[in-house]
C-alpha cells in the first residue's frame, strides 16, 4: 500500500463514515476496525490514493459522443464527408458541431465556402482540439451575426479566440444528453481511478445544476472542485461539488491578448482581493509573462492563497525564478508531450524543447506541481500522465526535453499530494488518519516498474468516499 508518495508502504487500511480509520500492520488494523467489518482482501495489489486531475473540462467530456468527432482525421476531404453525413440526420437549421479538428494531422483545413456546400442547410462549427478556436462556415458566421456576434477571420474560417462567446451562443445540449454524458464520464473516471477532478470550465452555480442532480442520484462518483468565474458569487458546497478557484482564461491571438495585461491584472486583484485563489491560463509566454505581472502587483498578504497558473506550455528559463518567488502552484500538462510531443519537436526549435510543460526544473525551484489532464483535449488518464513525466517521450518514442524527467515518486505526487493542493483540498490525494476515504486498487506498484508498464496500468478497484465507485 502505498498511503503518500513519501510514507513507508502499510499492510492494510480501514475506512469508517468516508474517511480512514487507521493504516498499518494487518493485525492492528483488523483490531481497530472491529469484528464486523467488511474486509477486501485485496491479495498482495497496491492500494493508492485515489488519484486526482486537477484540471479537465467535465461537460466537454459528457458530449463528446454527440459532435463528430475529427480527432485522427488526415484529409479535408473526410471532413466533409462527415458534415454532410451528420446534416442529413439534423432538422434545416441545426448546428452541425464537430470536435478535435486538428490542422497538423489534416492535409489542409477545409475552408468556410466548402462547409457551407457540404452542409447548405445548417451552420456549421469545428472546434480545434485546443479548444481555443474554430472554424465556421459562412452559414455559421451569419448564424452568429444575426445575433450581434461579429467574430474576426483569421483565414479561411477560422476563429482563434472568442470560444467561450461562440459555445454560449450556440447553447447546450438538452439535458437529458448532457446527463447521459456526464453519467458516462463519471463510470469512465472511476474505471481509471480518478476520484477527484478540479472542472477548469468557469461556470456559475446555476450552470453545475446538471452535475449537482447527478451527485445527489448517485450516478456520479467523483467529487468535483468547480471553477468559477471572476466576480461569481461564491456558494454553499453541494455534497461532493464544492466551489473551487477562480478561472481566468487568456487568449494569445494574432491580435494580442485577451484580456490585455493590464485587464488581467485587474481581474486578478478584484478576484484576490475577494478571498479567492486565482487559476490563470497560461498556454505561451506571452500570457505568462503578463500573468506574472499581475501576481506581482498583489500586496503580499495576498499571494499566499494557492494561486495557479495553468498549463505553462512554455517556460523560458529566465522566468522559473519568479514563479517561485511569487509562491505560484503550476498545474501542467506531461500528456501533451506523449499525444502532441512530435507536433512540438517539428515546430519548436530543440533548444526550446526543454520549454515545454516543465517539470523537473520547477520543483527544483520549489514550485508546487500538478498534473492536469485538461481531458477532453486529451484522454483523461492519470497513468499515461505519470509515464510521461517520467520518461519525456512522444508517441513515436522520441525524447522530448528529457531532463525535465521526474523520478517515479514525484510523478505520483503530481496526481496525488500535488494535485490535492493545487485543489486547495489536502485532505484528498493520501491514505492518513482522517483522510477522505478515497483508494484505488491496481496490480502493480507504480514506482516499481517501468514507465510505460505505468501507462497500460488500469485498476482493479476503485473506492471513493468509502464505497466501491467501480470494480473491474
Amino acid at each position: 500500500m502505498r498511503p503518500d508518495p513519501w510514507a513507508p508502504p502499510a499492510e492494510a487500511v480501514a475506512f469508517h463514515g468516508g474517511r480512514v480509520l487507521a493504516l498499518g500492520s494487518r493485525r492492528s488494523v483488523r483490531a481497530r476496525a472491529g469484528a464486523r467489518a467488511h474486509v477486501i482482501d485485496c491479495g498482495g495489489a497496491t492500494v493508492l490514493p485515489g488519484l486526482v486531475d486537477p484540471h479537465l473540462h467535465l461537460f466537454g467530456l459528457a458530449v463528446r459522443e454527440q459532435h463528430l468527432d475529427l480527432s485522427g482525421v488526415q484529409r479535408a476531404s473526410a471532413v466533409l464527408a462527415q458534415v454532410s453525413a451528420r446534416a442529413r440526420t439534423l432538422a434545416p437549421g441545426r448546428w452541425v458541431r464537430g470536435e478535435g479538428l486538428d490542422e497538423h494531422a489534416l492535409d489542409r483545413l477545409p475552408s468556410a465556402a466548402e462547409l457551407d456546400a457540404a452542409a447548405p442547410r445548417h451552420p456549421v462549427r469545428l472546434r480545434h482540439r485546443s479548444r481555443h478556436a474554430s472554424l465556421l462556415s459562412l452559414g455559421g458566421r451569419a448564424w452568429l451575426a444575426r445575433r450581434g456576434i461579429v467574430l474576426p477571420d483569421h483565414g479561411g474560417g477560422l476563429v482563434v479566440g472568442h470560444d467561450a462567446t461562440i459555445s454560449r451562443a450556440l447553447g447546450p445540449l438538452s439535458g437529458a444528453r448532457l446527463a447521459r454524458g456526464l453519467v458516462r464520464v463519471g463510470r469512465e473516471l472511476s474505471a481509471l481511478g480518478v476520484t477527484s477532478v478540479g472542472d477548469a470550465t468557469p461556470r456559475s452555480r446555476a450552470g453545475w445544476a446538471p452535475l449537482v442532480a447527478l451527485v445527489r442520484a448517485g450516478r456520479f462518483a467523483p467529487r468535483v472542485v468547480a471553477m468559477r468565474p471572476v466576480g461569481a458569487p461564491r456558494w454553499s458546497p453541494h455534497g461532493r461539488v464544492v466551489p473551487g478557484p477562480v478561472k481566468l482564461l487568456v487568449e494569445e491571438g494574432p491580435d494580442g491578448l485577451v484580456p490585455s495585461g493590464e485587464e488581467m491584472a485587474r481581474l486578478v486583484a478584484r478576484a484576490a482581493r475577494a478571498g479567492d485563489a486565482v487559476a490563470v491560463h497560461c498556454t505561451g509566454v506571452a500570457s505568462l509573462v503578463a500573468a506574472l505581472a499581475a501576481f506581482a502587483a498583489l500586496p503580499a498578504r495576498l499571494r499566499r492563497r494557492p494561486h495557479r497558473l495553468e498549463h505553462v506550455g512554455e517556460c523560458p528559463p529566465a522566468l522559473i525564478g519568479e514563479i517561485a518567488r511569487l509562491g505560484l502552484t503550476v498545474v501542467t500538462n506531461p500528456a501533451f508531450v506523449y499525444w502532441r510531443g512530435d507536433v512540438y519537436r517539428r515546430e519548436t526549435p530543440r533548444a526550446r524543447h526543454g520549454w515545454l510543460y516543465r517539470a523537473h526544473t520547477l520543483a527544483a525551484a520549489g514550485i508546487p506541481l500538478a498534473a492536469g489532464s485538461d481531458a477532453p483535449v486529451v484522454a483523461p488518464d492519470p497513468w499515461r500522465t505519470m509515464a510521461a513525466a517520467r520518461n519525456r517521450r512522444t508517441r513515436a518514442g522520441r525524447p522530448l526535453g528529457g531532463r525535465e524527467r521526474l523520478a517515479a515518486r514525484d510523478a505520483l505526487a503530481l496526481v496525488t499530494t500535488g494535485a490535492a493542493a493545487a485543489l486547495g483540498r489536502l485532505e484528498l490525494g493520501r491514505l492518513v488518519p482522517g483522510s477522505v476515504a478515497d483508494a484505488v486498487v491496481v496490480p502493480e506498484d507504480p514506482l516499481r516498474i517501468g514507465a510505460e508498464a505505468v501507462a497500460a496500468l488500469r485498476p482493479v478497484l476503485t473506492i471513493a468516499d468509502g464505497r466501491i465507485a467501480w470494480r473491474g
